[in-house]
């Protein structure tokens, strides 16, 4: 597989779930960093993010975790049998402590033992590196929820869900759909429902691509498709109809955004990327012609009705943005209605939240 189109997959699809994280944890900077965005995919879609599988991880690990990573991979060839990364680097922490436990008892002064003890210190943070499957797992930002029974409206309701408990004390229940081989992802749509107390919900749906200079071309017939199919799921179902009575202060109800994304040029690169999500229902006017032929969205134009990641995040939170108030109903027939599948070459993240209070309800 070309490791740019991998790349590509792999980052788009970790923005998508950045952007989980955010609206999960309310946009708690210590708990939506790329970082635990990485370990929360590595579980959710290990094919592509997970320990053993994903170039961003790889890349991201410490120099003192990549050379013993190096050194294993030639010692088993050399020898013949498998050795792991792991076990050469804690055959020499066992050797660097018993150095510093005889320097103890010689009394020697910690000026004479400074560098042994700064390596033991790096060699133990990459012991965590190294411990991947545990690492992982011991390491995400929500904890799963036990002993969750409740029937949720769903896209391909047949695939396994995972369930974690928010800090607020909500559940959320993730579902993570997805080429059978990561080399044909090209794009993210991310769905995020918030389900209240008395059971009617609201919801936001994404799509993230990947664009070149703050431009996207909009001629790519799959991309026209992936739009379309995007405006069937939440706008041609008045999702975003809101009551024109109601008193409440909020922005229109868009509940349907294209999120481009920057391309990450190296695995080595530092993760960032700006995060402005534009209504589709704005895409044809705010879209011009490309000097290559074909329309195209510029950051420069768009940037008056786009929001940023935070903003919208926080909008989303307090209930400023997103769809209006849906009944289970009306959920269930979307979803019914349109039989949202698996796109051949996108990731589909579903998130699902709401109040443990309201488990024992469940939609007939």
């Amino acid at each position: 597989m070309d490791m740019n189109n991998r790349l590509d997959a792999e980052w788009v699809t970790l923005n998508a779930m950045r952007g989980l994280t955010k609206i999960a944890s309310h946009g708690d900077i210590a708990k939506s960093t790329y970082d635990n965005a990485l370990n929360l995919g590595g579980v959710l879609y290990p094919e592509l993010l997970g320990a053993d599988a994903s170039i961003l991880r790889r890349e991201r690990m410490s120099d003192i975790s990549r050379e013993y990573r190096q050194r294993a991979s030639l010692k088993t060839i050399k020898e013949q049998v498998v050795v792991t990364p792991l076990e050469l680097l804690q055959a020499d922490m066992a050797d660097l402590e018993d150095l510093l436990s005889l320097a103890k008892q010689q009394k020697s002064g910690r000026s004479e033992t400074d560098q042994l003890q700064r390596k033991l210190a790096g060699l133990r943070k990459s012991e965590n590196e190294l411990k991947l499957e545990s690492h992982t797992e011991n390491q995400l930002i929500f904890r799963d929820a036990h002993n969750v029974d409740r029937e949720m409206p769903a896209i391909n309701s047949g695939k396994g869900f995972r369930d974690f408990e928010l800090p607020n004390g909500n559940v959320l229940r993730v579902r993570v759909l997805h080429p059978d081989q990561p080399e044909h992802i090209t794009g993210a749509d991310f769905i995020y429902e918030r389900h209240s107390a008395d059971d009617m919900v609201s919801i936001v749906a994404i799509q993230y691509k990947i664009w070149e200079e703050d431009k996207l071309y909009l001629n790519d017939p799959r991309m026209q498709t992936q739009l379309e199919r995007l405006k069937a799921f939440v706008c041609d179902r008045n999702s975003c109809v809101g009551d024109k009575e109601a008193e409440t202060y909020r922005f229109p109800c868009c509940a349907a955004f294209l999120r481009p994304t920057d391309r990450l040029q190296d695995p080595n690169q530092k993760f960032i990327t700006r995060g402005e999500h534009i209504p589709i229902c704005k895409i044809e006017k705010y879209k011009s012609p490309g000097s290559r032929g074909g329309d195209l969205l510029e950051y420069e134009k768009i940037k008056e009705v786009s929001l940023s990641a935070e903003t919208f995040e926080f909008l989303f939170n307090n209930g400023k943005i997103g769809s209006r108030l849906l009944a289970q109903d009306d959920l269930l027939g979307l979803y019914r209605d349109l039989e949202m599948n698996v796109p051949d070459d996108r990731v589909v993240i579903l998130a699902q939240e709401f109040g443990k209070r309201s488990l024992s309800r469940e939609i007939v």
